[in-house]
Protein backbone atom coordinates (compact mmCIF):
# COMPACT_ATOMS: atom_id res chain seq x y z
CA UNK A 1 0.00 0.00 0.00
CA UNK A 2 1.65 3.43 -0.98
CA UNK A 3 1.37 6.18 1.75
CA UNK A 4 0.62 9.28 0.17
CA UNK A 5 0.82 13.10 1.77
CA UNK A 6 -0.80 16.14 0.10
CA UNK A 7 1.09 19.31 0.71
CA UNK A 8 -1.61 22.06 -0.03
CA UNK A 9 -5.42 21.99 0.71
CA UNK A 10 -7.09 23.40 -1.93
CA UNK A 11 -9.92 22.69 -4.03
CA UNK A 12 -7.43 20.59 -6.35
CA UNK A 13 -5.99 18.65 -3.36
CA UNK A 14 -10.01 17.75 -2.40
CA UNK A 15 -10.39 16.00 -5.82
CA UNK A 16 -7.01 14.17 -5.34
CA UNK A 17 -8.21 12.75 -2.54
CA UNK A 18 -11.61 11.65 -3.68
CA UNK A 19 -10.14 10.31 -6.60
CA UNK A 20 -7.43 8.30 -4.38
CA UNK A 21 -10.18 7.08 -2.33
CA UNK A 22 -10.96 4.89 -5.39
CA UNK A 23 -7.69 3.20 -5.14
CA UNK A 24 -7.00 -0.25 -3.41
CA UNK A 25 -2.91 0.46 -3.94
CA UNK A 26 -2.67 3.78 -2.18
CA UNK A 27 -4.06 5.38 0.45
CA UNK A 28 -4.07 9.25 1.95
CA UNK A 29 -1.88 8.79 5.02
CA UNK A 30 -0.82 12.37 5.82
CA UNK A 31 -1.89 15.94 5.18
CA UNK A 32 0.31 19.51 5.60
CA UNK A 33 -1.59 23.04 5.33
CA UNK A 34 -0.62 26.56 7.21
CA UNK A 35 -4.11 27.50 7.33
CA UNK A 36 -6.08 25.87 10.30
CA UNK A 37 -9.68 25.50 8.29
CA UNK A 38 -8.08 24.20 5.53
CA UNK A 39 -6.50 20.87 7.80
CA UNK A 40 -9.95 20.73 9.85
CA UNK A 41 -11.85 20.17 6.67
CA UNK A 42 -9.73 17.43 5.20
CA UNK A 43 -8.97 15.38 8.47
CA UNK A 44 -12.84 15.57 9.05
CA UNK A 45 -13.77 14.19 5.56
CA UNK A 46 -10.64 12.10 4.95
CA UNK A 47 -9.54 10.88 8.25
CA UNK A 48 -5.77 10.49 7.64
CA UNK A 49 -3.62 9.49 9.86
CA UNK A 50 -1.49 12.48 10.08
CA UNK A 51 -2.07 16.16 9.92
CA UNK A 52 1.18 18.63 9.73
CA UNK A 53 1.36 22.60 9.62
CA UNK A 54 4.72 22.34 8.49
CA UNK A 55 5.46 20.97 5.06
CA UNK A 56 8.88 20.02 6.20
CA UNK A 57 7.72 17.85 9.19
CA UNK A 58 5.38 15.67 6.12
CA UNK A 59 8.94 15.37 4.67
CA UNK A 60 10.34 14.13 7.28
CA UNK A 61 7.92 11.40 8.36
CA UNK A 62 9.60 8.44 7.37
CA UNK A 63 6.17 6.54 6.67
CA UNK A 64 5.22 8.61 3.50
CA UNK A 65 6.28 7.22 0.53
CA UNK A 66 4.44 9.44 -2.13
CA UNK A 67 3.55 13.17 -2.18
CA UNK A 68 1.15 15.31 -4.13
CA UNK A 69 2.07 18.81 -4.48
CA UNK A 70 -1.16 21.34 -4.79
CA UNK A 71 0.71 24.34 -3.99
CA UNK A 72 0.12 27.41 -6.29
CA UNK A 73 2.27 27.23 -9.48
CA UNK A 74 5.25 29.49 -8.11
CA UNK A 75 5.93 26.88 -5.43
CA UNK A 76 6.08 23.64 -7.43
CA UNK A 77 9.49 23.87 -8.13
CA UNK A 78 10.73 24.50 -4.87
CA UNK A 79 8.91 21.34 -2.79
CA UNK A 80 9.14 19.31 -5.50
CA UNK A 81 13.01 19.37 -5.36
CA UNK A 82 12.21 19.36 -1.50
CA UNK A 83 10.66 16.00 -1.56
CA UNK A 84 12.67 14.36 -4.05
CA UNK A 85 15.83 15.60 -1.65
CA UNK A 86 13.67 13.36 1.08
CA UNK A 87 13.47 10.17 -1.36
CA UNK A 88 9.88 10.84 -1.95
CA UNK A 89 8.11 9.91 -5.12
CA UNK A 90 6.50 13.29 -6.10
CA UNK A 91 3.40 14.49 -8.50
CA UNK A 92 3.06 17.83 -8.95
CA UNK A 93 -0.14 19.27 -10.05
CA UNK A 94 0.43 21.02 -13.50
CA UNK A 95 2.11 23.13 -15.26
CA UNK A 96 4.87 21.85 -13.29
CA UNK A 97 6.82 25.02 -12.93
CA UNK A 98 6.37 28.50 -14.01
CA UNK A 99 8.96 27.99 -17.15
CA UNK A 100 11.09 25.48 -18.74
CA UNK A 101 14.20 26.28 -16.49
CA UNK A 102 11.92 25.34 -13.23
CA UNK A 103 11.80 21.46 -14.30
CA UNK A 104 15.01 21.20 -15.80
CA UNK A 105 16.17 21.47 -12.43
CA UNK A 106 13.81 18.95 -11.03
CA UNK A 107 14.53 16.34 -13.63
CA UNK A 108 18.41 17.04 -12.45
CA UNK A 109 16.88 16.54 -8.76
CA UNK A 110 14.80 13.23 -9.59
CA UNK A 111 17.86 12.12 -11.38
CA UNK A 112 20.58 13.17 -8.55
CA UNK A 113 18.34 11.44 -5.88
CA UNK A 114 17.56 8.19 -8.06
CA UNK A 115 13.15 9.18 -7.24
CA UNK A 116 9.96 9.09 -9.48
CA UNK A 117 8.99 12.25 -10.40
CA UNK A 118 5.66 13.39 -12.20
CA UNK A 119 3.85 16.38 -13.86
CA UNK A 120 -0.30 15.70 -12.95
CA UNK A 121 -0.93 16.59 -16.69
CA UNK A 122 -4.12 14.14 -16.26
CA UNK A 123 -5.38 14.16 -19.58
CA UNK A 124 -2.47 12.02 -20.85
CA UNK A 125 -3.96 8.75 -19.05
CA UNK A 126 -7.65 9.24 -19.68
CA UNK A 127 -8.02 5.69 -21.73
CA UNK A 128 -9.67 7.01 -24.84
CA UNK A 129 -6.61 8.98 -25.70
CA UNK A 130 -5.10 5.97 -26.49
CA UNK A 131 -7.96 4.95 -29.02
CA UNK A 132 -7.63 8.81 -30.34
CA UNK A 133 -3.80 8.21 -31.01
CA UNK A 134 -4.96 5.11 -32.65
CA UNK A 135 -6.78 6.93 -35.41
CA UNK A 136 -4.27 9.19 -36.33
CA UNK A 137 -1.67 6.50 -36.51
CA UNK A 138 -3.70 4.34 -38.67
CA UNK A 139 -4.31 7.20 -40.74
CA UNK A 140 -8.07 6.88 -40.23
CA UNK A 141 -8.41 10.53 -41.45
CA UNK A 142 -5.28 10.73 -43.93
CA UNK A 143 -2.22 12.91 -42.70
CA UNK A 144 -2.59 15.50 -39.94
CA UNK A 145 -2.58 19.14 -41.11
CA UNK A 146 -4.02 20.97 -37.81
CA UNK A 147 -4.93 20.13 -35.02
CA UNK A 148 -6.63 23.25 -32.07
CA UNK A 149 -7.60 22.81 -28.78
CA UNK A 150 -8.94 25.80 -26.24
CA UNK A 151 -9.31 26.21 -22.76
CA UNK A 152 -11.26 29.15 -22.02
CA UNK A 153 -13.20 29.81 -18.93
CA UNK A 154 -14.68 32.77 -16.92
CA UNK A 155 -13.47 32.85 -13.66
CA UNK A 156 -15.58 35.24 -11.71
CA UNK A 157 -14.85 36.69 -8.58
CA UNK A 158 -11.19 36.05 -8.18
CA UNK A 159 -10.15 37.01 -4.92
CA UNK A 160 -7.87 39.75 -3.93
CA UNK A 161 -3.97 38.61 -3.69
CA UNK A 162 -5.09 34.94 -5.34
CA UNK A 163 -2.23 33.67 -7.77
CA UNK A 164 -4.23 33.71 -10.80
CA UNK A 165 -3.54 37.66 -10.85
CA UNK A 166 -0.04 37.31 -9.26
CA UNK A 167 2.36 38.92 -12.29
CA UNK A 168 5.02 35.98 -11.38
CA UNK A 169 3.27 32.68 -11.53
CA UNK A 170 -0.74 33.96 -12.47
CA UNK A 171 -2.17 34.42 -15.92
CA UNK A 172 -4.36 32.35 -18.39
CA UNK A 173 -1.16 30.82 -20.06
CA UNK A 174 0.37 28.78 -17.29
CA UNK A 175 -3.03 28.31 -15.35
CA UNK A 176 -5.54 26.66 -18.55
CA UNK A 177 -3.18 27.10 -21.19
CA UNK A 178 -0.59 24.35 -20.18
CA UNK A 179 -4.09 21.50 -20.78
CA UNK A 180 -4.06 22.30 -25.06
CA UNK A 181 -0.70 22.61 -24.98
CA UNK A 182 0.02 19.45 -23.62
CA UNK A 183 -2.80 18.18 -25.58
CA UNK A 184 -1.87 19.44 -28.85
CA UNK A 185 1.79 18.36 -28.56
CA UNK A 186 0.84 14.94 -27.62
CA UNK A 187 -0.59 14.41 -30.87
CA UNK A 188 1.80 15.12 -33.15
CA UNK A 189 5.05 13.28 -33.19
CA UNK A 190 7.17 16.30 -34.38
CA UNK A 191 8.84 19.40 -32.80
CA UNK A 192 7.13 22.64 -32.96
CA UNK A 193 9.14 24.70 -35.36
CA UNK A 194 8.26 27.98 -34.70
CA UNK A 195 5.13 30.01 -32.44
CA UNK A 196 3.31 33.29 -33.37
CA UNK A 197 1.27 34.49 -30.29
CA UNK A 198 -1.16 36.98 -28.88
CA UNK A 199 -1.88 37.76 -25.20
CA UNK A 200 -4.39 40.65 -23.65
CA UNK A 201 -3.14 41.46 -20.52
CA UNK A 202 -5.35 42.76 -18.20
CA UNK A 203 -4.91 45.75 -15.08
CA UNK A 204 -3.68 43.27 -12.75
CA UNK A 205 -0.67 42.76 -15.24
CA UNK A 206 -1.36 39.28 -16.48
CA UNK A 207 -2.39 37.91 -19.37
CA UNK A 208 -6.44 37.19 -19.28
CA UNK A 209 -6.34 35.68 -23.03
CA UNK A 210 -3.79 33.81 -25.06
CA UNK A 211 -3.92 32.42 -28.18
CA UNK A 212 -0.77 30.95 -30.34
CA UNK A 213 0.00 29.51 -33.41
CA UNK A 214 2.55 26.69 -33.49
CA UNK A 215 4.23 25.23 -37.00
CA UNK A 216 5.67 21.76 -36.77
CA UNK A 217 8.51 20.36 -38.83
CA UNK A 218 6.74 17.96 -40.11
CA UNK A 219 4.48 20.77 -41.33
CA UNK A 220 1.00 20.57 -39.33
CA UNK A 221 -0.26 23.75 -37.20
CA UNK A 222 -1.29 23.53 -33.81
CA UNK A 223 -3.25 26.35 -32.14
CA UNK A 224 -4.07 26.90 -28.98
CA UNK A 225 -5.85 29.51 -26.98
CA UNK A 226 -6.67 29.99 -23.28
CA UNK A 227 -8.15 32.56 -21.13
CA UNK A 228 -9.55 33.40 -17.92
CA UNK A 229 -11.94 36.27 -18.85
CA UNK A 230 -14.35 34.29 -21.22
CA UNK A 231 -16.06 31.11 -22.26
CA UNK A 232 -15.26 29.18 -25.41
CA UNK A 233 -16.95 25.68 -25.98
CA UNK A 234 -14.23 23.46 -24.99
CA UNK A 235 -13.59 21.45 -27.88
CA UNK A 236 -10.41 19.71 -29.75
CA UNK A 237 -10.61 19.13 -33.20
CA UNK A 238 -7.78 17.19 -35.39
CA UNK A 239 -7.63 17.67 -39.21
CA UNK A 240 -6.87 15.67 -42.03
CA UNK A 241 -6.80 15.08 -45.37
CA UNK A 242 -9.28 12.44 -45.38
CA UNK A 243 -11.45 13.87 -42.44
CA UNK A 244 -11.46 15.51 -39.04
CA UNK A 245 -11.80 14.23 -35.36
CA UNK A 246 -14.00 16.27 -32.67
CA UNK A 247 -13.26 15.40 -29.08
CA UNK A 248 -15.73 17.44 -26.33
CA UNK A 249 -14.14 18.19 -23.42
CA UNK A 250 -10.47 17.16 -24.48
CA UNK A 251 -8.99 17.76 -21.22
CA UNK A 252 -11.37 14.49 -20.05
CA UNK A 253 -12.85 13.59 -22.80
CA UNK A 254 -14.76 9.90 -23.16
CA UNK A 255 -15.94 10.68 -26.77
CA UNK A 256 -14.49 11.71 -30.27
CA UNK A 257 -16.36 11.84 -33.26
CA UNK A 258 -14.80 11.03 -36.68
CA UNK A 259 -15.98 12.50 -39.83
CA UNK A 260 -14.80 11.24 -42.55
CA UNK A 261 -14.96 13.22 -46.69
CA UNK A 262 -16.89 10.42 -47.70
CA UNK A 263 -19.74 11.74 -45.30
CA UNK A 264 -19.63 8.80 -43.05
CA UNK A 265 -18.74 9.33 -39.69
CA UNK A 266 -18.50 7.61 -36.15
CA UNK A 267 -17.87 7.74 -32.93
CA UNK A 268 -15.56 6.21 -30.05
CA UNK A 269 -16.73 6.17 -26.69
CA UNK A 270 -14.71 4.73 -23.77
CA UNK A 271 -16.04 5.66 -19.70
CA UNK A 272 -13.84 7.57 -17.36
CA UNK A 273 -12.58 5.51 -14.43
CA UNK A 274 -13.96 6.64 -11.53
CA UNK A 275 -13.16 10.39 -12.27
CA UNK A 276 -10.59 12.26 -14.30
CA UNK A 277 -7.60 11.90 -11.83
CA UNK A 278 -8.00 8.24 -10.89
CA UNK A 279 -5.92 6.95 -14.01
CA UNK A 280 -3.11 9.46 -13.70
CA UNK A 281 -3.09 8.03 -9.89
CA UNK A 282 -3.37 4.40 -11.32
CA UNK A 283 -0.16 5.06 -13.20
CA UNK A 284 1.71 6.18 -10.56
CA UNK A 285 1.10 2.99 -8.71
CA UNK A 286 2.05 1.18 -11.46
CA UNK A 287 5.23 2.94 -12.08
CA UNK A 288 6.16 2.45 -8.33
CA UNK A 289 5.59 -0.84 -8.65
CA UNK A 290 7.68 -1.66 -11.21
CA UNK A 291 10.29 0.60 -9.96
CA UNK A 292 10.19 3.14 -12.22
CA UNK A 293 11.66 6.36 -12.55
CA UNK A 294 8.76 8.25 -14.51
CA UNK A 295 6.12 7.74 -16.69
CA UNK A 296 6.20 6.54 -20.07
CA UNK A 297 3.27 8.25 -21.16
CA UNK A 298 4.96 11.46 -19.23
CA UNK A 299 8.22 11.77 -19.19
CA UNK A 300 10.47 13.88 -17.32
CA UNK A 301 11.97 15.29 -20.93
CA UNK A 302 8.17 15.56 -22.43
CA UNK A 303 7.54 18.33 -19.32
CA UNK A 304 10.73 20.01 -20.43
CA UNK A 305 10.02 20.04 -23.94
CA UNK A 306 5.84 21.67 -23.31
CA UNK A 307 7.29 23.94 -21.06
CA UNK A 308 10.06 25.27 -23.52
CA UNK A 309 6.95 25.79 -26.06
CA UNK A 310 5.12 27.53 -23.24
CA UNK A 311 8.15 29.37 -22.77
CA UNK A 312 8.08 30.50 -26.41
CA UNK A 313 4.47 31.57 -26.62
CA UNK A 314 5.50 33.95 -23.21
CA UNK A 315 7.95 35.38 -25.18
CA UNK A 316 6.65 35.90 -28.80
CA UNK A 317 3.72 37.50 -27.49
CA UNK A 318 2.57 40.60 -28.90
Amino acid sequence: MIRWGIIGLGNIALRFAKSLSYSNEGKLYAIASRTKEKRDEFYDKYNCEKVYENYNELLRDEEVDAIYIALPHGFHKHWSIEALRHKKAVLCEKPVGINSEEMKEIKKEAVLNNTFFMEAMKTRFIPIISDIKKVIRNKEIGDITAIEANFCNNVENIKPGSYLLDKDQGGALLDVGIYPLSFVMDMIDSEVKSVKSYMDINESGVDSYFKAILSFEDGVIGTVEGAIDRNKERTAIIRGTKGWMEIPMYNRPNKAVVNLNSGKSYTIEKDIEFDDMYAEIKEIHNCLKESKLESDYLTLNESIRVMEVLDRIRMNAE
